[in-house]
């Protein structure tokens, strides 16, 4: 009675060995991280010349976008109000100086993480910006579908600004 129980088993073996394997296709990094890279380039000139319909194409239509603020929480209609009244607004001096970029791509070539630090003057001149980003590569195109602004002040100055809060 346990031998059709083990040729079952021999079976199942058999049949689950024959199956084909997935090959992992090697990606390459470093040009993932170039195009990454690029892309951001991009978006960063965009912001300068005030080009909202620019800017608003890297992020994908899924795209959750928060803001600085713990009440802004952004689709891509949303964002496409609010860069749009804030790129015209002429007042507001994008210059940015990123100080720090980090690109992480995933093993499979198919999302990257990018943390971005800096000190955006129209935000803060005294507190550096931390922006983290997710992107998914569609087809052969990586497109933003999280963004997310974070001031980070130094821990020196938590006590002060806890102190000016009260």
């Amino acid at each position: 009675m346990k031998k059709p129980s083990y040729i079952l088993v021999l079976a199942a073996m058999i049949i689950t060995s024959c199956q084909p394997k997935t090959k992992i296709i090697p990606v390459d990094l470093d040009a993932s991280k170039v195009a990454v890279t690029e892309l951001f380039d991009k978006y960063y000139t965009a912001l300068n010349a005030r080009d909202a319909n620019t800017c608003l194409s890297f992020f994908a239509e899924d795209v959750l976008l928060c803001g600085t603020d713990p009440s802004e929480f952004w689709n891509k209609t949303d964002a496409s109000k609010m860069l749009t009244q804030m790129l015209a607004d002429t007042t507001i001096k994008f210059n940015f100086k990123i100080d720090k970029r980090e690109i992480r791509i995933s093993r499979d070539g198919n999302s990257a993480v990018v943390v971005e630090q800096m000190i955006a003057d129209f935000i803060s001149q005294k507190i550096p910006l931390r922006v983290d980003y997710h992107l998914v590569k569609n087809n052969d195109d990586w497109q933003i579908d999280f963004c997310s602004d974070n001031l980070i002040p130094y821990n020196e100055d938590l006590a002060k600004l806890n102190k000016a809060l009260e």
